[in-house]
């Protein structure tokens, strides 16, 4: 039971990232900031840091792939729209790209 919870888990990630990369590419900045206006940033920067190699690799989540399908546009997008946090989450995703 617990690896068949893993996988839905694991499916469930996938499709947030393919969502999340596949708005970043294609909506207009005006459009994904009045998302992010919804989110709680608090709990985002949160949730952010508990992220790191070893929860990548739990979640099975391929960081070479997802480092191909971000363009530098695409990293400067999320770093205009995480706005006075911007740096921290630049940070964070250099980290967990191995750039630090």
């Amino acid at each position: 039971m617990g690896k068949m919870l893993n996988k839905i888990d694991q499916k469930i990630m996938e499709k947030k990232l393919e969502q999340g990369l596949e708005m970043l590419k294609n909506k207009p900045e005006s459009e994904l900031s009045k998302k992010l206006a919804n989110v709680n940033r608090e709990d985002l920067l949160r949730k952010m840091e508990e992220i790191d190699q070893n929860k990548l690799k739990q979640m099975n989540i391929n960081v070479e792939e997802i480092k191909q399908k971000i363009s530098a546009a695409d990293l400067e997008k999320i770093k205009r729209l995480a706005g006075k946090d911007g740096d921290k989450v630049m940070q964070k995703i250099n980290e967990l790209f191995g750039r630090t």
